[in-house]
């Protein structure tokens, strides 16, 4: 048996003391990994926050087009027995509406700026729509429709009247002779939607499309999940808000101090809502090729905001 010899006291006191060392050195090394993974993972986090950013910043400054065919005036125009669209092309992505404030033939021009979230323009739908669509049907108007989307904020998706503006820009674009029926079924009392709602899924906006009768519903569909037209919808409803793009030259009264919906221009005259919307129409576009039906009572004024 071998008999090492003991360990003296300072050679025990170094051999401490280099075990502390190492010691050391291992936790310097951890704390150095640990210190490269944390600002790796910070990076990552960085990078990761900075293309979002980018991604919203690069979606909100975006131009609002092309815009959807059919719409070039901001609007589109449904004339003739059927309510077939008046076709345009599709609008550049600078482009700014200037529709003309009449229309060949004698025909008179409507207007007509909607929120598809807007109970008083479903109010107005019902009350009005079977007239204006005999005097288009006659051929004593054209009717021009402006989604806009004024009342996102009546919904809680905070999106609704952008999507409900944007699958009737898809149908403008790819199936505009659906239009009107789209438009009609959208102010429908079981369909149109209760402020304070999340509003209707892009589901049954597509299925509302399809029930209009519109062709192209692959494309329609994509349109409508993809918010394909958003930006679009967004700059009109600005223009819109300010009184500016196709109601630059409108005369507003003293009293219409803020854009509400349903906001009708007749020939380039405003229509305040005080006297009944028939005999609007004949008063600003003259004497109409046609008899219109007997309104019903005037309703309120007030627009939503």
């Amino acid at each position: 048996m071998t008999n090492a010899p003991r360990a003296s006291k300072n050679e025990r006191r170094d051999a401490a003391r280099e075990k502390a060392r190492e010691q050391r050195l291992r936790q310097q090394r951890r704390e150095k990994r640990n210190r490269v993974a944390l600002q790796v993972s910070i990076g990552v986090v960085i990078v990761a926050i900075v293309a979002v950013v980018s991604v919203i910043i690069v979606n909100s400054v975006r131009p609002p087009g092309p815009g959807p065919k059919n719409m070039a005036n901001g609007g589109i125009s449904l004339s003739g027995p059927n309510l077939t669209a008046i076709p345009t092309g599709a609008p550049a992505a600078d482009a700014t509406p200037t529709p003309e404030p009449t229309v060949g033939g004698g025909k008179v021009l409507i207007q007509a700026y909607e929120d598809f979230g807007c109970p008083i323009c479903q109010e107005f739908e019902q009350q009005y729509g079977a007239q204006i669509k005999q005097l288009v049907t006659s051929g004593a108007a054209v009717i021009q429709y402006h989604p806009v989307a004024i009342l996102d904020h009546n919904f809680t998706d905070q999106n609704y009247s952008t999507r409900a503006a944007n699958a009737a820009a898809a149908i403008a674009n790819y199936s505009p002779d659906a239009f009107y029926k789209f438009h009609t079924i959208m102010y429908e009392t079981s369909v149109q939607p209760k402020e304070g709602s999340a509003g209707l899924t892009d589901a049954r906006l597509i299925a509302i499309a399809k029930q209009a009768g519109a062709t192209d519903m692959t494309d329609i569909s994509n349109a409508i999940k993809s918010g394909k037209f958003e930006n679009w919808v967004a700059a009109r409803t600005a223009e819109f808000v300010a009184n500016s793009g196709p109601l630059a030259d409108v005369k507003f009264p003293a009293s219409h101090t803020s854009a509400g919906t349903p906001t009708l221009i007749v020939n380039g005259q405003y229509w305040d809502g005080k006297t009944d919307f028939g005999s609007f129409v004949t008063q600003v576009g003259g004497a109409l090729s046609t008899a219109t039906p007997t309104p019903a009572p005037t309703p309120s004024p007030s627009k939503t905001k």
